[in-house]
């Protein structure tokens, strides 16, 4: 186990971003859009030296101690043991420099893998099945084609219904563009802040959607569409790393007229094509909820995304290694009375 330097980043983003189970959220680059956090990144190599796992580590201080978060890892073979116990005792060394309470970890294992819950449990993790939607911080529910691997755009089109090709088709016959680059940002920003409050969701600051841009140059593309005239219709900031591409912020106009033109299905198409260009595997639609009690948000996007004919693909959800029981129930409690507070 070694815990690596700074100047040794770049050989943990050329394997992560190489690895089948790899994340744009456990690259290096990720804590540069988490300016708030620290961050250390655990490792392992083989004995030819080359990396065999690596586990990016978050590490946000609270009250006494601190909460350790790597969200998608860690990064490394699953059924290598060995490796995975070499990652987690590089978090506890972690733990031990920052005075962690608990690490939380939300690596790409489904719903119902027995053996690799298992295995995460015998090495001291602790996990809950079937948790609640809001009792994980990564959605465990995402929406997702997983299939795009060595497909062409037109098959991939025929996998859908003809009334998704249709609507596909539609802006742009009625002058409809779409088009994607940093200088989308203050369109993107001005109609994701019309979403926010038609939505009800948090609306991250400007300077951190341009901080995420910044940070993944040749990953992160911010596109929009624009009507005839020029107006901004609907935008997206996708991602594509690892062989996924996924579609992480989005936005639409609050003009009726201008949704009727059905540029949303144009958006999403376009960086589909982006994601079959550069050989992807998956492109992810990102959370949705199953019951409109967990989020009306989130359950009300979902009939939208399923015309494109994917799945609801169900993850596990978190592992937890607490480091000190009573610093964490201490601050567990705080925060339930916290939340309370704010939805007063």
């Amino acid at each position: 186990m070694e815990l690596l330097k700074p100047e040794q980043y770049g050989e943990a983003e050329a394997f992560v971003s190489h690895h089948r189970s790899g994340s744009f959220m456990q690259s290096p680059a990720w804590a540069k859009v988490k300016p708030n956090w620290k961050h250390e990144i655990a490792a392992r190599r083989g004995p030819d030296g080359k990396l065999k796992g690596v586990m990016s580590i978050l590490i946000m201080p609270m009250g006494p101690g601190a909460l350790l978060y790597a969200p998608r890892g860690p990064v490394c073979d699953y059924d290598d043991r060995d490796t995975l116990a070499d990652l987690l005792a590089g978090a506890a060394a972690v733990a031990k420099k920052h005075h962690a309470h608990i690490l939380k970890m939300d690596p790409y294992i489904l719903e119902g893998d027995k053996q690799h819950i298992e295995l995460f449990q015998s090495l001291g993790c602790s996990f809950t099945p079937d948790a609640a939607f809001k009792d994980t911080i990564q959605p465990r529910y995402n929406y997702m084609l997983p299939y795009l691997e060595g497909l062409s755009e037109e098959e991939l089109l025929s996998k859908f219904a003809r009334e998704t090709r249709y609507y596909i088709r539609y802006p742009g016959k009625h002058g409809v563009t779409c088009r994607w680059g940093d200088d989308c940002l203050d369109d993107f920003y001005r109609v994701y802040s019309e979403t926010g409050e038609r939505q009800g969701f948090n609306i991250r600051p400007k300077e951190y959607l341009a901080g995420f841009l910044k940070a993944f140059p040749a990953h992160a593309r911010m596109y929009m569409c624009y009507s005839e005239q020029g107006a901004p219709i609907c935008g997206g900031l996708a991602v594509n790393y690892a062989g996924k591409t996924a579609h992480v912020y989005g936005c639409s106009s609050d003009d009726h007229e201008l949704r009727r033109l059905r540029a949303t299905y144009l958006l999403q198409w376009e960086m589909m094509k982006w994601a079959l260009s550069t050989g992807c595997w998956v492109y992810d639609m990102q959370g949705v909820a199953v019951r409109p009690e967990d989020s009306l948000q989130l359950y009300n996007v979902l009939g939208f995304k399923q015309n494109f004919t994917g799945e609801i693909v169900t993850t596990a959800g978190e592992f937890r290694i607490v480091y000190n029981a009573a610093v964490n129930t201490a601050m567990e409690a705080a925060l339930k009375v916290r939340s309370k507070l704010m939805h007063r």
